[in-house]
């Protein structure tokens, strides 16, 4: 029995496809070809990559990483040095854990959960008890109360 032979990848003339359904399904398989190689591209090397496309039925597709809207923001203000704001944020962000830390040992700390409930006194658990009560209402929990959590 004689095997059948397929034609294999066929090499396509590159001009307009003229058949409608044909153009949309080389269309979204292109499309879809192209935004794997874009996030590729950006994997493997690092690059912050934007494509738009819109298809022939005049959808509107889009592909970025970090995001499109990223992208076109830095090609528009010419601003080409993303390493630069990243290392800025990252001092900044360290700076700001140190001074946290500094504090958090002078015993300056803001954050709740570093509050211990023991050693205040009656005016500051009222105050801390008015400022739950004012948290509970910037969440809009509806009829929410302390009591349930069993703290009254």
């Amino acid at each position: 029995m004689e095997k059948k032979r397929s034609r294999g990848r066929q090499k396509i003339a590159i001009e307009k496809i003229s058949k409608k359904k044909s153009l949309q399904v080389t269309f979204s398989k292109r499309r879809a070809g192209l935004f794997k190689k874009a996030r590729e591209l950006s994997t493997l090397c690092g690059a912050e990559v934007a494509i738009i496309v819109e298809s022939p039925a005049g959808k509107v597709f889009s592909f970025g990483n970090p995001s499109v809207d990223s992208v076109i923001h830095r090609y528009e203000t010419g601003d080409f040095c993303p390493q630069e704001d990243s290392r800025k944020k990252y001092l900044d962000s360290m700076e700001d854990l140190e001074e946290h830390k500094k504090e958090k040992a002078m015993g300056k700390s803001n954050w709740w959960e570093d509050l211990c409930v023991e050693n205040l006194g009656l005016e500051e658990l009222e105050e801390s008890m008015a400022a739950m009560q004012v948290l509970r209402n910037n969440l809009l929990i509806p009829n929410l109360t302390l009591d349930q959590f069993g703290v009254l």
